[in-house]
């Protein structure tokens, strides 16, 4: 790990020398060795017009690359947004989990108002309590996303952990994830189903798109990491909570070593790296999970404090975010970015909508499949000439 950090002032633009240590532990703004003031100008204060684009993990811009080039991906996604499960999981939340407010569980919801203010999400989406000892949460919803967080949260995390990891779930948001991530959730629904009803074979067409959507959902975990840590601004909170995520209990919690988690961090990628071999058997083991290893997540965190760009835009230097243009849905009226090429109200924006033909579900859908089984073939399956 780098000893020491360069970073210029944002005022007299003197280089300092900070010790990576003092970054893990920030508490307050380190000062300026020449004019005295503090280093970090907006270390206390919300990130307001603060662009995804200045915390996206770059895995997370290869993998959506990659995504959107996947035939058929549009015509999937109206299908997807127009016909998903949002409804039918807000219900099951409101009629089973507890759903937190300002009158009701009042303290986790100032927790996670700090959180959203922190990265200038407004409105609140709605927050619901689960019952599960698992250190868990998640965000959900497209058109309305709301986040759920499990009581072994609750139970095994500080105040502070809970603002990170609120802050995590924020971040999916803030980064405009969610058409992506319900994606995620309907295709493998989708797989699981194609396989029972077909033998497995319904599954070759869909692997393209699967694996595609299961590549981004890694790679989005980690800026949604990165949005954690500019909500907490703590290192060690950030890293504290993934190392209880990682393997943690009450017996053992006053004997977790923050020093002993990030060599482990380091010592997983020496062995990651040692050879081709060790790099494939950790993507191998990686297929079939929603997030990436706690452990990689907290080297990637490392790497996101030393290298600076988390001291930058607690320093305020970003290019704030614009104020998007928007013109009304001309199918349902309601606000439609400049340049968005799907409505995530009412789906509007395919092709067949331009034209009026093709409105029948089962076509569109029949439309993805051909295209994606077109590119399949054409990728994995040449003919020799």
């Amino acid at each position: 790990m780098i000893e020491l950090l360069e970073f210029t002032c944002g005022r007299c633009e003197a280089v300092n020398r900070l010790k990576t240590e003092r970054i893990l532990a920030l508490q307050d703004s380190p000062k300026c060795g020449r004019c005295k003031e503090p280093l970090l100008r907006r270390l206390h204060e919300p990130l307001l017009n603060l662009p995804p684009s200045a915390y996206t993990h770059p895995l997370d811009r290869e993998a959506l690359a990659r995504l959107q080039a996947v035939p058929g991906i549009k015509t999937f996604f109206k299908a997807i947004i127009k016909h998903s499960l949002e409804a039918d999981m807000r219900l099951q939340h409101t009629a089973n989990y507890l759903k937190v407010e300002e009158d009701q569980v009042p303290s986790l919801y100032r927790r996670f108002r700090t959180a959203a203010d922190r990265l200038g999400i407004s409105p609140l989406p709605d927050l619901f309590i689960y019952q599960s000892p698992v250190l868990n949460a998640y965000t959900a919803g497209v058109e309305r996303t709301f986040v759920a967080i499990s009581t072994g949260c609750l139970e095994l995390l500080t105040e502070e952990e809970q603002i990170s990891v609120l802050g995590h779930e924020l971040g999916h948001v803030h980064a405009q994830h969610m058409l992506y991530s319900t994606a995620s959730r309907v295709m493998a629904m989708l797989a699981m189903t194609a396989a029972e009803v077909a033998f497995g074979v319904g599954t070759l067409f869909l692997k393209p798109v699967q694996i595609a959507l299961a590549q981004w959902s890694q790679a989005s975990e980690l800026t949604a990491d990165r949005a954690q840590l500019l909500v907490v601004r703590k290192p060690e909170v950030v890293l504290r909570t993934l190392m209880k995520m990682a393997g943690a209990s009450p017996s053992v919690m006053n004997e977790l070593n923050i020093k002993a988690f990030i060599r482990q961090a380091e010592s997983f990628e020496l062995m990651r790296d040692q050879n081709t071999w060790n790099k494939l058997l950790v993507m191998l083991q990686s297929l079939e999970r929603s997030h990436p290893f706690s452990v990689y997540r907290a080297k990637e965190v490392l790497d996101f404090c030393v290298k600076g760009e988390f001291l930058e835009i607690l320093d305020g230097d970003y290019t704030a975010a614009p104020l998007v243009a928007t013109a009304p849905c001309p199918r349902c009226g309601k606000p439609l970015a400049a340049g968005a090429f799907i409505c995530a109200h009412c789906a509007y924006g395919t092709d067949d909508d331009d034209t009026g033909k093709g409105s029948d579900l089962g076509a569109k859908m029949d439309k993805g499949w051909e295209d994606a089984r077109q590119w399949f073939k054409k990728t994995f399956m040449k003919e020799d000439a």
